[in-house]
């Protein structure tokens, strides 16, 4: 289950150590799109990867070109992807094992349904740490009934 206390705060020294580790992001990007298209059978493309990652190929160019980094739920399906490295690259905390576990159990959606699953699951983290009560099980099924919904999830 997804807990409170998974929340994470960031101080103004993270966003500052984010900057200086964005110029290491698009290097580290293009060498695991390369693995990646290496080893698929056949001829996968770039648009197969955006798929993959639930991108647009806009997107996934701007994190190519160091034009932007991706953050939060973005990183959920690179890491399933691509590997964990990428929180470190970035200065972020990993998820939760526990919210891992859910994201893979969900492998055979889309990446378009996969990046909704993962932006769905950091909004119920987010409101039941923000909320910061005792949640007990009907005011749990209740925030996620409504995020999910909020996704199309449902």
């Amino acid at each position: 289950m997804i807990k409170a206390e998974h929340i994470y705060h960031y101080s103004d020294s993270h966003c500052l150590n984010k900057v200086k580790d964005m110029s290491k992001f698009p290097a580290w990007f293009n060498r695991a799109y390369k693995r990646w298209s290496r080893s698929q059978p056949g001829e996968e493309d770039f648009l197969a990867f955006c798929d993959l990652l639930g991108q647009k190929p806009v997107v996934v160019l701007a994190w190519l070109h160091g034009e932007t980094v991706p953050h939060e739920a973005e990183l959920l399906p690179i890491a399933a992807l691509l590997g964990m490295d990428v929180y470190g690259l970035l200065n972020e905390p990993e998820p939760d094992p526990e919210l891992l576990k859910i994201f893979h159990s969900f492998s055979h959606l889309t990446g378009e349904f996969r990046l909704r699953l993962a932006q769905a699951l950091f909004e119920v983290r987010e409101r039941m740490g923000i909320e910061n009560l005792s949640f007990d099980l009907k005011q749990t099924e209740t925030i996620i009934d409504n995020v999910f919904k909020k996704y199309g999830l449902t």
